[in-house]
């Protein structure tokens, strides 16, 4: 190649060189290399609500619907225990009974006088109907006839004390045997046979099977959020049973502070056992103007407050400003209080408007001033993805 037409191909060079300088390549690669300097941060956007719920967990005790100390309505001597601890009763079963052989010997002699007594207004009655016929003859006096008529009523006395009697001796001797009120569990046995019980001693406990109920200590405050005949969820040792509102006491415990709510606990006694400890969780609204922010988007603020950190437009002047690449800005620290707080996110207000975007991740690498970049979350980031659903 001859040494003209090289020089033309290197003035060619030199001319294309200095068109692709002045056409903006060199801000398009400045601008590249701006942009990768910049921090990438994920956003979400203000999502401000009027309320927000609070879920809160009470704990109380299982009870059984029913719970009785049986014993006896007489002293005697306990002759025989029918059941012993643990044993399932149906109503109307024999628990324990007494001797009745004196009950029964009185019984005896209390018809016996019934007898008598039957047989001597038998005779009364016609003596009196005999009397009154003579009378009507005159053949006695008004006096006879008088005292044959009050004879009869005297005998007619005695034989309903008689009868009195017996109807008293059958109901002792029905009461010397206890039977069981209701279908339940013998949850305790406290005396043996041949013991000389008195009047109202307990010799059984018995819980009724058929309902529990669960007593939980509910906050005046948090009353609101029950509503009768409503299901709730009851936790038993991890367990969930299904639990209807039943009732609330009407009066506030003076040592708890708090009003007795009893649920009707759909749970097989044999699963779940009168004295176990029972929580239930409510939800309660309050009423206060906020957001839902991640836990992981707040940072520690100036006295005890906290922070987050928006993306702010970026005011730098010169070249700096006229090569920032779009979605960038500066990192702007904005104070906020916390209102409550759950597991993974936190319920604030501050200086942050509706629709307003705030960093959600990252946020111990900024510092105010600091220039950012806002990219998409990846997909797999499911805590940025939790964070920009709002929660009602």
């Amino acid at each position: 190649m001859n040494r003209p037409l090289l020089l033309g191909v290197a003035v060619l060079l030199v001319a294309g060189a200095t068109v692709f300088f002045f056409s903006g390549a060199p801000d398009a690669i400045s601008q590249s290399i701006d942009r990768d300097r910049l921090l990438p941060v994920v956003t979400a956007k203000v999502e401000m609500l009027d309320t927000y719920d609070v879920q809160a967990r009470y704990a109380g005790r299982i009870n059984a619907s029913r719970s009785s100390n049986l014993g006896f309505e007489r002293p005697g001597l306990l002759s025989s225990v029918a059941v012993d601890e643990g044993a399932v009763v149906k109503e109307g079963d024999v628990l324990a009974s007494l001797d009745t052989r004196s009950l029964k010997a009185q019984l005896a002699q209390a018809k016996a006088q019934a007898s008598e007594a039957s047989a001597r207004l038998s005779l009364s009655n016609v003596t009196v109907e005999r009397q009154k016929k003579l009378l009507e003859r005159k053949n006695v006096s008004q006096q006879r006839y008088d005292e044959a008529r009050f004879e009869r009523q005297a005998v007619s006395a005695q034989l309903a004390a008689a009868r009195a009697s017996i109807q008293a001796l059958e109901v002792a001797v029905e009461l010397a045997s206890i039977r069981a009120p209701y279908d339940g569990h013998v949850v305790a046995r406290m005396v043996d046979e041949g013991t000389v019980v008195n009047a109202g001693q307990p010799i059984f406990r018995l819980l009724e099977s058929a309902k529990l109920e669960a007593h939980i200590g509910i906050p005046p405050a948090s009353l609101e959020s029950l509503d009768e005949g409503a299901i709730y969820q009851m936790d038993v040792r991890g367990q969930l049973y299904p639990a209807v509102l039943s009732q609330v006491v009407s009066e506030v415990d003076p040592e708890t502070r708090t009003v007795n709510a009893i649920f009707i606990v759909e749970a097989p006694f044999a699963d779940v056992r009168a004295g176990e400890l029972a929580r239930v969780g409510l939800t309660q609204r309050v009423t206060e103007t906020g957001f839902w922010v991640p836990l992981e988007a707040l940072t520690e603020g100036r006295r005890g407050l906290w922070a987050l950190f928006v993306v702010a437009p970026d005011t730098a002047t010169g070249d700096a400003s006229a090569q920032a690449p779009k979605n960038s800005g500066v990192a702007e620290r904005r104070t906020v209080q916390l209102l409550h707080t759950e597991a993974d996110r936190a319920f604030v207000r501050g200086t942050l408007e509706d629709g307003e975007a705030f960093i959600v991740e990252g946020t111990h690498r900024l510092a105010p001033g600091q220039r950012v970049r806002i990219v998409d979350a990846p997909p797999a980031n499911s805590s940025a993805q939790v964070s920009q659903t709002r929660v009602q």
